[in-house]
């Protein structure tokens, strides 16, 4: 089946540079990670009530901070249908308070059926979507996700320094995280992130048909090396664009 993809940010934990909205994708039904202002740019594609799950990869603020608008639009707009949540361990202690302590007005999980999805290695079915998790190294714990329906396969990899993928993995698409220029390698390493190239390198060796790298970092002269270094490995590799739609 074809695959829907929108990039609601694309940034990497800060608001400099040009990228200024925080990690957040749509695949077809799944929002990969929550960033902040991310429910205003599911508004503004027409996605807002496409979402049926959302899947985080890790508890730093710049992938969970817009989950709370969400919830609270849920209200806003009188959901009735479930939604899934899936993550590592400790989201629901840092989301159920905030609604204990009345910024939602109301649980959401008092007019729908909210579902945590909360473990090490969580799975979990969304829409047509079987998810299954994987750890991965970051600076906290961190997961990716592979993501398969009716023959296609979309694998995420939100941050993580090399390994990214575990031995054997495939993937038809491939949504890399590349923080960083290969000159800035050691920061990588230092912080849990990768290099343009090395998810470029991650995605031959997962033998996808198409990479889109995202989570760019906004360091002085990078966009345009990182650019440069995934087109050097894979010449159709894209740098996703905060707001850009495809189908794969």
């Amino acid at each position: 089946m074809p695959v829907k993809l929108t990039f609601l940010g694309t940034g990497a934990g800060n608001f400099q540079g040009g990228r200024r909205q925080m990690s957040s994708t749509f695949v077809d039904g799944v929002l990969l990670d929550c960033g902040a202002g991310a429910t205003g740019r599911l508004y503004d594609a027409g996605l807002f009530d496409r979402v049926d799950g959302i899947v985080i990869s890790h508890l730093h603020s710049d992938h969970i901070a817009g989950l709370f608008d969400f919830l609270l639009h849920t209200l806003i707009t009188g959901r009735t249908r479930p939604l899934t949540i899936v993550s590592p361990p400790g989201l629901a202690s840092i989301i159920r308070p905030a609604i204990a302590a009345g910024t939602m007005v109301r649980d959401p999980a008092e007019l729908y059926d909210l579902r945590w999805v909360e473990a090490a290695e969580p799975t979990a079915t969304i829409g047509a979507w079987k998810v299954r998790s994987v750890p991965l190294p970051h600076s906290v714990y961190n997961l990716g996700y592979h993501l398969v329906a009716d023959g296609a396969s979309v694998y995420y990899t939100g941050d993580t320094r090399p390994p990214s993928f575990p031995e054997g993995l495939t993937a038809d698409v491939v949504i890399h995280e590349a923080t960083y220029r290969d000159q800035d390698a050691h920061l990588g390493t230092q912080f849990g992130h990768s290099t343009a190239s090395q998810a470029a390198r991650a995605a031959v060796a997962m033998k996808a048909r198409r990479l889109f790298v995202t989570h760019i970092g906004g360091r002085d002269g990078s966009e345009a090396a990182i650019a440069q270094e995934v087109h050097a490995v894979l010449a159709d590799a894209t740098v996703a664009e905060d707001g850009s739609r495809y189908e794969v």
